[in-house]
């Protein structure tokens, strides 16, 4: 398979728009997976660090995060470089590249703040020093 030419800039706009394309979905699935089960009257995100999936719910928001702002960033670049290039004949491609990275760049770290000041671990099943047993649920 041949490697796209860089030195074009249709080519560096069709590379930016398909990072910001990507890091935009990337980003929508963070915010399922940050925002799944958001209590709104107490403002916290209940989660089980210890069985089910939920388990997995803090290392996929920490590593996909870096992800999308990468992601972002590739596409912020290489849109801004290829926009307004005369050679340029997909110049909507350039401004969709740009636009997607900022919008990545800008809320994938609003989702990991809302994610490490509304996260509440659940407690289930564990055993005390006396023998009982504590069973929080996360609701009133």
């Amino acid at each position: 398979m041949k490697m796209p030419n860089f030195r074009l800039y249709d080519t560096q706009a069709t590379t930016a728009m398909l990072a910001g394309a990507l890091g935009f979905l990337c980003l929508m699935g963070l915010s399922v997976v940050v925002f799944k089960g958001l209590d709104t009257q107490q403002w916290v995100i209940p989660f089980s660090d210890r069985i089910g999936w939920s388990q997995y719910r803090q290392p996929l928001i920490y590593a996909v995060t870096p992800v999308v702002i990468l992601l972002g960033i590739a596409a912020g670049a290489l849109g801004f470089r290829s926009l307004g290039q005369a050679r340029n004949t997909k110049q909507g491609r350039s401004w969709m590249g740009m636009t997607l990275g900022a919008v990545c760049i800008a809320l994938a770290p609003v989702m990991i703040y809302a994610w490490m000041q509304l996260s509440e671990p659940i407690i289930v099943g564990d055993k005390k020093p006396g023998g009982a047993v504590e069973q929080v649920i996360g609701q009133p």
